[in-house]
């Protein structure tokens, strides 16, 4: 049997999530009693990225952990369409806890961002849009989560030629905006302030 690990999984497995204090301590507890009963199972705990295995390595597994990424869904490059201004595509998912969502997901952060550049257009994702028809229209991803593991979207970003910030832990608008900033200064036709 094998356990796949994400972000979201390994931040309530092993640190303190904000806005989820109270069932923080239930639930490590039960990571750790999984982690010691089920670890004699398991073949493998797989993890979506490097910087995860680290964390992980806190429960103390005894059997290996290995990288695996996700498969991308949209891996065919789509043809730009042309659109006004400037778009930023931004992910934040709906889940049951949407104060420790738009935490993690740096949801403040965008906020931050369309208050003090009101010239971009914020295009919000939360995973049940068709990408064939935002791909095209974007100019930017930002990503500015507290706590990551490796994204599909950048993925396919990277695949699609999109520029992206992506914090992995540690978001800041000065970065993201100065991000956003060279992207502009690289096209003419482009202009942010």
């Amino acid at each position: 049997m094998y356990v796949t690990w994400t972000g979201s999984d390994v931040i309530f497995a092993t640190s303190f999530p904000k806005h989820s204090r109270k069932i923080k301590y239930i639930y490590m507890i039960g990571c750790h009693i999984f982690a010691r009963i089920t670890d004699k199972f398991v073949e493998k705990h797989l993890v979506v990225s490097d910087h995860l295995i680290e964390e992980l390595q806190s429960l103390n597994f005894k059997k290996p952990i290995e990288v695996r990424k996700n498969p991308v869904n949209y891996s065919e490059k789509l043809e730009k369409k042309s659109h006004r201004g400037f778009n930023v595509l931004y992910y934040r998912p709906e889940t049951k806890n949407m104060p420790f969502t738009n935490w993690v997901y740096g949801y403040d952060i965008m906020q931050k961002l369309k208050s003090k550049m009101p010239e971009i257009n914020v295009i919000e994702v939360n995973g049940n849009s068709d990408m064939n028809e935002v791909f095209p229209i974007i100019d930017f991803y930002a990503r500015p989560n507290r706590h990551d593991g490796c994204p599909r979207l950048i993925r396919e970003c990277e695949l699609q030629d999109i520029s992206y910030y992506h914090s992995f832990n540690n978001p800041s608008f000065k970065k993201l905006k100065n991000e956003i900033q060279k992207i502009t200064r690289k096209n003419s036709e482009i202009r942010i302030t």
